[in-house]
């Protein structure tokens, strides 16, 4: 479980979150939605430790970040909206590798992990490929087969669907559906799209960096919604 306990974040001398408490169970599918310049993104870098709290706590599987940066952060793995901004390498099986390699491990298991991954998500042909010469939808793929192949229990995919076309938007919401029924990873959803929450269980919607709701999707309504800035 992800625990946000009275937690307040300040930058440049002004408060971007005001006492958020929440908790994102394991196992769930929890949508974190809010205008632009809500305070969502920010909320979603304390889960691994990108950022730390100003005041209060964030802890993770009963872990407090502010001791245990490096052990968030291999539990809870981060897929950004600039997915191409976390990638490291040109090729795409060594990009994939890249987080691999700095846990030391052995070649072989090193390779077997990186099939194993591009497999699940479809995108073996492109193993040998440039980076910088393949798609959009298949850029944020690797991005999320490097996230993927570090075996993190909770993954944040923040605004995913907003530098996709109609197709790889189908694709990579069908993807986290998957990686949630299937293989239990607890997905986090940032987004200010409301189709985005086809899938989602839970909602935390954001205003101006405070939580005005926290429950069940069938719970939300329009009027709840407006008051986010949010078209119904």
């Amino acid at each position: 479980m992800i625990e946000v306990k009275n937690l307040y974040f300040k930058y440049d001398e002004k408060f971007i979150l005001k006492n958020i408490n929440i908790e994102i169970k394991e196992g769930s599918f929890t949508a974190i939605i809010g205008a632009n310049g809500s305070g969502k993104t920010t909320l979603a870098k304390h889960f691994n430790a990108l950022l730390l709290p100003t005041k209060g706590d964030v802890i993770v599987d009963g872990l407090n970040t502010k001791k245990y940066e490096i052990n968030a952060r291999k539990k809870v793995g981060f897929v950004f909206q600039n997915f191409e901004d976390q990638m490291v390498h040109s090729i795409v099986e060594e990009d994939i590798a890249f987080g691999l390699e700095n846990l030391e491990l052995e070649n072989n298991e090193i390779i077997d992990i990186v099939e194993k991954t591009l497999n699940k998500l479809k995108i073996k042909n492109i193993e040998k490929d440039n980076v910088n010469m393949i798609s959009s939808g298949q850029k944020q793929l690797v991005a999320l087969a490097g996230v993927l192949a570090m075996k993190p229990k909770y993954i944040v995919f923040d605004e995913p669907t907003t530098m996709l076309d109609i197709n790889n938007k189908k694709n990579i919401m069908s993807i986290m559906k998957k990686l949630n029924k299937k293989d239990k990873i607890t997905v986090i959803l940032i987004t200010n799209i409301l189709s985005d929450l086809k899938y989602a269980d839970n909602v935390i919607l954001i205003k101006k960096g405070t939580v005005i709701f926290d429950g069940k999707k069938s719970m939300l309504n329009k009027k709840i919604l407006k008051e986010a800035g949010l078209n119904a």
